[in-house]
């Protein structure tokens, strides 16, 4: 579900829908640029869990703004945001990791937001 915002510092912000649907694009393509990610850091003694999104290339041309924090190992940015992880997950059909179901996804974009979706997957 569209919001222009997400988050308690407000990590994840888009100018208007059609950038996030173009940001939803660009997540679900699938071509190893990002993955989807939650961690239960509680379990490892740490304050709670977190949704993260990892990116693999240096400044990701993703659609909106993003506040990208340094990654560890294969990882070069991530963006921690409980609330747009779960926004993906529980509104539009993502999947944790880094494969997802392009046709699942799809299904959940208004139709007036389509060319932005398909304009997402090939940037």
């Amino acid at each position: 579900m569209y919001q222009s915002s997400f988050g308690t510092k407000n990590q994840i912000r888009f100018g208007n829908e059609s950038e996030y649907y173009q940001a939803l694009g660009y997540l679900a393509k699938s071509d190893g640029t990002s993955s989807i990610h939650w961690e239960n850091n509680e379990q490892q003694g740490a304050w709670g869990s977190e949704g993260r999104i990892h990116f693999y290339i240096q400044n990701p041309a993703i659609p909106g703004t993003f506040s990208l924090t340094a990654g560890t190992g294969h990882v070069i940015h991530r963006t921690n945001c409980n609330e747009f992880v779960k926004n993906l997950v529980l509104n539009h059909n993502f999947q944790y990791g880094k494969v997802q179901n392009i046709q699942n996804i799809r299904n959940t974009i208004p139709n007036q937001y389509l060319n932005d979706f398909e304009y997402g997957l090939t940037i």
